[in-house]
């Protein structure tokens, strides 16, 4: 089935040989699409030949990383927040 939609720049595609590869560049005036493939090669696509191609748009799990590490940021903040609520109010005024 063609891709139907423009190429979204840091997404991770798939292709029916299982070919994976990451939009790295789309330049609309130029008409061209970069990607890097997992093995680290570089290719630039005409855009008419992305619409040709039959893709499938995959989580490549950065995503997910990217979110856990988040989730340790709001944890650590939520420990320093504990922390300042621990101190008593009337020891500050004395």
């Amino acid at each position: 089935m063609p891709m139907h939609e423009e190429p979204l720049v840091g997404a991770t595609y798939e292709n029916p040989e299982e070919r994976t590869f990451k939009v790295t560049a789309f330049d609309q005036d130029e008409a061209t699409v970069t990607v890097e493939y997992a093995d680290g090669s570089v290719e630039t696509l005409d855009l008419d030949n992305w619409y040709d191609m039959d893709l499938e748009m995959i989580d490549d799990g950065e995503e997910d990383d990217e979110d856990e590490d988040l989730d340790s940021e709001e944890a650590d903040d939520e420990v320093d927040l504990d922390e300042d609520d621990d101190d008593d109010p009337d020891e500050d005024e004395q």
